[in-house]
């Protein structure tokens, strides 16, 4: 390894490698990385121009610790996505070899004499061998240089073989390049020809406080949702001038979805109680005037082009449903259906009817040999033939919109379980799927004007921390980690330690510290934690949610993160918790229809413990009894339920409070009470409900924005909870004029 007594190296487009604070600087401002992502650009800049092995990369960073070779090649990913396109063309792989470094004062151009395949080197080195050499070390850029020095006693028989391979190897390189730049020009041409290629984003919003929004077909309103101490609104603003109308609420029920009429005379908002399951349609004017209901249990609708249908999702117990009904939400008619595992996934998206009304566009979750993923499929009006509009695979998709020319669609869709929701576009032509922002913000609710000249979305910011406090007492809470990212799991470990989940790159890792928040270690590499994380009653291991599969099962852990496991095979399984003895796992099974199962710490047939819906179970201190909330489908209500471990039908039950909006329960250190996080006024307790029926009570007074997680400690006396705050606008983003 070249060793480097610099405080800085320069990379590259402006870009310096930062040794003493161990980041990468660009005009000034710091990007941070993941450690390993760090290491790894670090190890490549100080030994620029040599062609370094996957196995030697491994080596130095990982230090000795089983990776594969995918870890590696998420941390180059991390690399080119924070340091911009440029980075490409710098940190380069040789197929089958490792990889380069090439920047240099003169950019990668005049860094090399010619490029060739990793193949042709090979070649060449057989030729002119020298047994002293590092093969690994031998990079385009050194070729010349090895060249030079063939063994004195082959000179004579070799030098001619040497130079006219040498020159076809340098034809074959241009060849090979020449037809790179045309691939690479066209297919650049392919997202240069999209929409939104030069634009402006502007702000339109600045509260922090929008749920959803919509623009008019016209691009001169903008309705939205939001939500705030008094509860939800719609509002609906003038784009151009300073008007901001309310035209409904304030209200404890949820607003989950807002839209124009075809009109534009009128909004549509779909309202949810937030201790039902149930939804009404409302359509109020657009300047205001008394709502009038327009239909019941439908999802976000979307209209037909001349405005006489309607369609919607409807999900019902295991099957999804594409609907389509007259402009009155009758006559309905299924046009396509779906049973899990694959489903229409609506989520508070509208299916989107595309402008000449023969197709619909429709968010849906499809699994095959690769695993689970979500994509855009077309459904034909006709006859509900389905055709998938592009074959990219996305972890989730959201809200599709039809171009006006019929050429494509835009969509917000994230790649992997921990990484942005970003707008993409969609050519119909061939499918190919390109990005239209390159930013680490959330974008959803997407929705265009009638020219397509104006897209509005909601941006969202989250930043979530994790807070101790002693007897639950809000005085004596203290930060311990910040900014771990917007998707958090907190638990403790039989020790006093807390491990939680924080976004590293592009996944998110079982990070451990003290009760302090001193010497955080992040203890997983590739581990992609999502949707529950907890540790034996042992200590040995650590279990966590994960799709690192393809579908999300229940993995395992050694406490100092090594012996990764899977130990379910189902999908869709989440959030495990250990049962006292450390015999079992307790998890959810399910989405749409969830229930409860159990397996052996140590893997093997899995039990099912529950027939009725029950999603993020809790098992109690004492591992005779599991709590769960769940929606009750004959009171249709959000509630809490209580199980024997043993399973069976419900023992006890109880109503969530209407302010609850993170649906979760925890057990409280006794075991006679559930602690839930409530929302009462706009700010977020932790309350108890006792197992006796007698009145939840408020337990905690840190008046956070959102509590997205808590847990005791083993002895019962402090509280680690993760605290969020969540910024989320309204944003146009318009064609710039060329």
């Amino acid at each position: 390894m070249a060793v480097n007594h610099r405080e800085t190296i320069d990379l590259f487009d402006g870009c310096t490698l930062d040794l003493a604070r161990g980041c990468v600087i660009r005009a000034g401002e710091p990007l941070h990385l993941r450690p390993q992502t760090y290491q790894v650009l670090k190890y490549l800049a100080e030994n620029k121009g040599r062609l370094i092995s996957k196995d030697r990369l491994i080596e130095e960073v990982w230090q000795g610790r089983a990776v594969t070779d995918s870890s590696l090649g998420k941390c180059i990913e991390e690399v080119r996505e924070v340091l911009g396109p440029g980075a490409r063309q710098y940190i380069r792989n040789v197929r089958g070899r490792g990889y380069i470094f090439e920047a240099g004062d003169e950019g990668p151009a005049a860094s090399r004499t010619v490029s060739v395949r990793s193949e042709q080197i090979d070649i060449l080195k057989v030729l002119v061998h020298d047994e002293e050499s590092d093969a690994e070390s031998i990079g385009p850029s050194e070729l010349p240089g090895a060249l030079s020095a063939p063994r004195a006693h082959h000179w004579r028989t070799r030098t001619l073989i040497v130079a006219g391979l040498f020159v076809i190897v340098v034809a074959a390189a241009a060849a090979v390049g020449l037809y790179r730049l045309i691939t690479h020009g066209h297919s650049q041409a392919g997202v240069i020809a999209g929409p939104f290629r030069n634009m402006d984003i502007s702000r339109v919003t600045t509260s922090g406080k929008l749920r959803h929004a919509a623009i008019s077909s016209d691009g001169k309103y903008v309705a939205s949702i939001t939500e705030d101490s008094e509860g939800d609104s719609v509002w609906v603003r003038h784009v151009a001038a300073p008007s901001n109308v309310r035209v409904a609420g304030p209200t404890t029920t949820e607003y989950v979805w807002v839209t124009f009429a075809p009109d534009g005379d009128s909004v549509y908002y779909l309202a949810l109680d937030r201790d039902k399951g149930d939804t009404t349609l409302y359509r109020v004017p657009v300047l205001g005037g008394p709502s009038s209901k327009a239909a019941y249990d439908v999802g976000p609708v979307s209209f037909s082009p001349d405005g006489k249908q309607t369609t919607f999702v409807r999900m019902y117990r295991e099957e999804s449903h594409l609907i389509v009904a007259g402009a009155d939400w009758r006559n309905e008619r299924t046009l396509a259906t779906r049973r899990q595992p694959d489903f229409f996934s609506e989520n508070w998206n509208a299916p989107a009817w595309s402008a000449d009304g023969k197709t619909i566009a429709c968010p849906i979750r499809l699994n095959d040999e690769r695993g689970a993923y979500e994509t855009v499929m077309g459904i034909n009006v006709a006859d509900g033939a389905e055709r998938p509009l592009t074959s990219r695979r996305w972890h989730h998709v959201g809200q599709p919109v039809w171009i006006a020319d019929g050429s494509g669609l835009l969509v917000t869709a994230s790649e992997n379980s921990t990484g942005p929701e970003q707008v993409w576009h969609v050519a119909l032509a061939n499918g190919e799927a390109s990005r239209v922002t390159h930013d680490l913000n959330d974008y959803r609710d997407l929705s265009l004007t009638a020219d397509s000249a104006r897209l509005a979305a909601v941006q969202d910011q989250t930043a979530s921390s994790i807070w101790i406090a002693a007897e639950a007492d809000a005085n004596s809470a203290r930060q311990i980690v910040s900014d771990s990212g917007g998707n958090v799991e907190v638990a403790w470990t039989p020790a006093g330690l807390i491990i939680y989940s924080a976004n590293a790159g592009n996944s998110s890792e079982i990070w451990v510290t003290n009760a302090a928040g001193s010497n955080p270690k992040q203890l997983t590499v590739d581990a992609r934690v999502n949707r529950g994380l907890t540790a034996s009653a042992d200590g040995r291991y650590i279990f966590f949610a994960s799709d690192r599969s393809g579908h999300f099962n229940i993995w395992r852990v050694d406490a100092d993160g090594r012996n990764l496991r899977q130990i379910t095979a189902g999908d869709g399984e989440f959030y495990p918790d250990c049962t006292p003895d450390g015999r079992w796992v307790v998890y959810q099974r399910g989405e749409i229809e969830p229930n409860l199962w159990k397996v052996p710490t140590d893997g093997g047939e899995p039990v099912q413990l529950t027939e009725s819906r029950a999603s993020r179970p809790a098992v109690s201190p004492d591992g005779t009894l599991i709590a769960y909330h769940y929606l009750d489908s004959k009171l249709d209500r959000w509630g809490v339920g209580i199980v024997s471990s043993a399973g069976g039908q419900v023992l006890k039950r109880f109503d969530f409070p209407p302010a609850v909006a993170q649906r979760f329960v925890r057990w409280a250190p006794k075991g006679q009470s559930v602690a839930f996080a409530n929302r009462p006024g706009g700010v977020s307790e932790i309350w108890l409900q006792p197992l006796d029926g007698s009145a939840a009570k408020q337990l905690t007074g840190y008046k956070a924005e959102r509590i997205l997680g808590f847990d005791w400690s083993p002895d019962g006396h402090s509280l680690a909870v993760v605290r969020g705050v969540s910024t989320s606008d309204v944003v146009l983003i318009e064609q710039k004029q060329e």
